[in-house]
């Protein structure tokens, strides 16, 4: 097979009575390919044809783009994600990784938001998943996407010249395409009127002088970041375009659970650039995060005995569920009579969250915006009383990605009066210590499982969710008072 064959089985479905193009190549695990401006699946045809050897891949072309149907629609951002949403609800597309670029990712990570039930892990690179001002965007770039985004010059130069496809998409290669390739890339547009989806996703980008729908949209993704279960790969490739070092940085400080990998020498159509290492980086994060994954336990119910494994420790004997994602009923309570109020949900199986809460609206909030599908029964405060009575031999139903779960079962094993850094922690799980401080921020067990029990290298009491203050108060109580 040729670098510009697409060897692939058309498929089509459709949505509002418009045709969506796709590809369905492969079996096992799902993959899930969104592309962005102005590409379509033929974007992905270099990663996609070894990865379905043991992935099932299914790319699809965004409405108006490839051989999707071309309607009489706006083409914003929203109208883009209903598409979407529909086209993965109809396929019953579940247990899902997507893999994105350019528009693809911030369309990917907010059906990754919305439907954390489908959506199991996510791949990404070249995307924003953020805003962004024009001090940002590339210095090179700036005058030609303030033409895009006039509505006097747009339609001249991206309907009537198709400089996105002739310019942008040529010239943000390292590697020259060929002309069978960008052949390829032309099709899809061949007059004005069929270049009216690329002209509005220039105008549509977050940056900070247009606000509006789509402005706002891709901010609730921005702060939606460090609440994602999901484990994520970033493929950072350089000089590249929109992720620099100091937004993949950023990214990393947000992100609970992301794995960055160099992508080699690429600026942002990276799959024309670097296919081979996108498939080999991708395979290799999927080999160790799907195949690696041992089968769930089975769930408990609260009200049985647990027995242990004769080799478990004390304390990770206490762990009888542990699940990526949650919900189903939870019941719950607010106390005001520990450590300034309490708040407590348990799942059938055991202890999902003990927060700090000043009163029950805030907990039940706290609860909210972590399980915000779970059915929210009350129970009675005695119950945090009953809990904290047997600290010990309280079940617990840990919830969060296989990352998180490995750091908080290492919190377990953290004796009160002792303290462990972060960096060691990360010795300990093979991995780096920013990535467990984001696991540990990432607890909602509250002195349960005893993410204050560590602290940075540097010395002092370092961060904690609910307050650094309170941090030195729960240590002081243990006996730590140094810091």
């Amino acid at each position: 097979m040729g670098f510009a064959d697409y060897p692939f089985t058309s498929r089509y479905h459709s949505v509002d009575g418009h045709r969506l193009h796709y590809i369905d190549e492969g079996q096992g695990p799902t993959l899930l390919f969104l592309h962005g401006n102005p590409t379509s699946s033929y974007l992905w045809r270099n990663v996609i044809k070894p990865l379905r050897r043991h992935y099932r891949c299914v790319a699809l072309d965004l409405i108006g783009f490839g051989r999707s149907d071309k309607p009489d629609i706006d083409y914003r951002f929203l109208t883009h994600y209903h598409y979407l949403w529909a086209f993965v609800e109809a396929l019953d597309l579940t247990d899902l990784t997507l893999v994105l670029h350019d528009w693809g990712g911030p369309l990917g990570f907010r059906l990754a938001q919305q439907e954390p039930g489908r959506v199991a892990r996510l791949c990404f690179m070249e995307t924003f998943p953020f805003t962004f001002d024009w001090e940002e965007f590339p210095l090179a770039a700036r005058p030609l996407f303030f033409a895009f985004r006039d509505k006097r010059l747009a339609p001249w130069l991206l309907q009537r010249h198709n400089l996105f496809v002739n310019v942008v998409l040529r010239f943000s290669v390292v590697r020259p395409l060929p002309r069978s390739v960008m052949a390829a890339y032309r099709a899809p547009f061949p007059d004005a009127r069929s270049r009216r989806p690329i002209r509005v996703f220039p105008s549509e980008l977050p940056l900070n002088d247009r606000p509006g729908d789509t402005h706002r949209a891709i901010a609730e993704i921005e702060a939606g970041l460090e609440a994602m279960p999901q484990p994520m790969l970033l493929l950072h490739f350089h000089p590249g375009a929109v992720l620099g070092r100091t937004r993949v940085a950023w990214l990393a400080q947000r992100i609970p659970d992301l794995e960055v990998v160099d992508g080699g020498r690429a600026l942002h159509y990276v799959q024309e650039d670097q296919p081979e290492r996108i498939a080999a980086a991708l395979g290799d994060w999927l080999a160790r995060r799907i195949d690696a994954v041992p089968p769930r336990p089975a769930v408990a119910k609260a009200t049985a005995a647990v027995t242990a494994p004769a080799t478990a420790t004390p304390a990770t004997a206490r762990i009888v569920a542990e699940d990526d994602r949650f919900t189903g009923a939870l019941r719950w309570c607010w106390s005001p009579e520990h450590h300034g109020g309490l708040v407590a949900a348990w799942s059938d199986a055991g202890l999902v969250q003990l927060c700090f809460a000043a009163d029950a609206e805030e907990g039940r909030a706290q609860i909210e915006k972590r399980f915000p599908k779970a059915v929210l029964e009350p129970t009675d405060e005695d119950a945090i009383d009953a809990l904290l009575a047997d600290p010990a031999g309280t079940p617990l139903h840990l919830v969060g990605t296989p990352f998180q779960r490995a750091v908080w079962r290492a919190l377990l094993t953290i004796p009160a009066g002792q303290t462990r850094q972060y960096g060691e922690l990360a010795r300990q799980l093979n991995s780096q210590a920013r990535a467990v401080g984001n696991a540990v921020g990432a607890n909602r067990i509250a002195l349960l499982v005893p993410c204050h029990r560590v602290v940075p290298r540097a010395g002092g009491p370092g961060g904690y969710h609910w307050g650094v203050a309170r941090k030195k108060t729960l240590l002081a109580a243990e006996g730590i008072k140094d810091l």
